[in-house]
This record gives C-alpha cells, structure tokens and sequence, in this order.
C-alpha cells in the first residue's frame, strides 16, 4: 500500500498534556463531590470535553444535572489553564518537520477545544494542512468524524492516510475511518492499543518509519 498522508492526533501524540488533564479532570469533578480516579481519564483521552462529562455521568451513575455537568467543564478548563505545564514531544515534532520539508500532506485532528489547539500549534516551527478540533465535530473520538472531516480536505482516499495516535478512543477513531493507524506507547501500556495496525516502541524511529512508508 502507498500512502500519502498523515494526520497526527495532538495530546499525547504532539504535546505532553495527559497528566495534566488527568489532574483537572480530578479536580473539577471532586469539586462537585466526586471521587473519580486520575487513571480513569487516560481511558477517554481523545474525547472533548463535554462529551467525557457525559460519558462518565452514564458509565458511573452519577446522575448529574445539567448545572452540575457546565460546572464540571469551567472548573476543568479553568484548573487545566492555570496548572498546564505540557512540552512537546520532540522525535513527534522532527517526524512533522521532516515530513514538511519532503512535501508531504500533513494534518492535525484534535479532541481539544480550538483554543487550546491553536496556542499550541502557534509554538511549532511548522504549520499543519489541516486541522480539526473538538469543537470542529458533533461527535467526538471514539467517532471517525474527526479523522472523516479531515480526508474530506484532501484528494485521498481514507486508506491512503496514516493516523498516529497513543489511546484506545483516538486508534478507534482513526481505524473506523479507515486509515492505517500508528500507535505510540507515550500514555497507555500496548494491550490497551490492540486496534492499532503498528505499535511503535521506540519514538526515535518515528521520523524514519513514517517517511519510509510515504516514499513506498
């Protein structure tokens, strides 16, 4: 199979942010009177925000109102804006530049808000083809809407595509949508990444991999 694209995801993929949403998650959830786990979000990372408000309402039973859920989601990106401390992921930035300067489409799909995508993508020393955010989708990873709305960009068919991605929602995501999906092990053991078609252990290789697959 030839392909000629990549998209990445961004957290967990692009930027180290897992913890940190972990911890606001916590946080802002404790702050309504919940006890929910820390390790509990790196099972839904991918998913935007409100969409994993939702999530664990119904698989936890809390039964939350309406208010409640809109408090949960401003106390969360309020601690997560004061408290972030992400850094890039370098062997994921050389792989993006290297792809740049061989003229390979690249794009960006993204559970996080616009927002805090763009600050992030501003700090790059290149630009995406494309990007797709949390608020970009009705419906967020585990969809293949992200992924989708991204190939709709581009002449390609969806099995010309990579997908790099590091969480179960994210690979599932990109495998319905019918790209070939790269997993990175920077947040989740590999039994938690069996959906993905490669598991890359060493994120050195990144770049090589990659380029060694879009020159066929």
């Amino acid at each position: 199979m030839t392909y000629k694209a990549v998209c990445f995801d961004m957290d967990g993929v692009l930027v180290d942010t897992m913890k940190d949403h972990a911890k606001a998650w916590n946080y802002a959830f404790g702050e309504q009177g919940y006890n929910i786990s820390e390790d509990y979000f790196y099972e839904l990372e991918g998913m935007p925000g409100m969409q994993t408000i939702t999530h664990v309402d119904q698989h936890r039973f809390l039964q939350l109102s309406e208010l409640e859920q809109q408090s949960i989601y401003h106390i969360k990106r309020a601690f997560f804006v004061q408290h972030s401390q992400y850094s890039f992921y370098k062997d994921t930035v050389e792989a993006i530049k290297a792809l740049k300067e061989a003229g390979i489409p690249i794009a960006l799909a993204s559970g996080s808000r616009k927002e805090f995508v763009h600050e992030v993508l501003k700090q790059l020393p290149v630009s995406f083809d494309a990007v797709i955010t949390g608020d970009d989708v009705k419906k967020g990873k585990p969809s293949p809407e992200p992924y989708e709305k991204v190939f709709k960009q581009f002449p390609f068919a969806a099995d010309e595509w990579i997908v790099v991605e590091n969480a179960p929602l994210g690979i599932q995501s990109g495998a319905d949508s019918g790209a070939h999906v790269l997993a990175l092990l920077t947040t989740m053991p590999k039994e938690k990444l069996s959906r993905a078609d490669e598991i890359l252990h060493d994120h050195g290789t990144l770049k090589q991999n990659l380029l060694k697959k879009l020159r066929g």
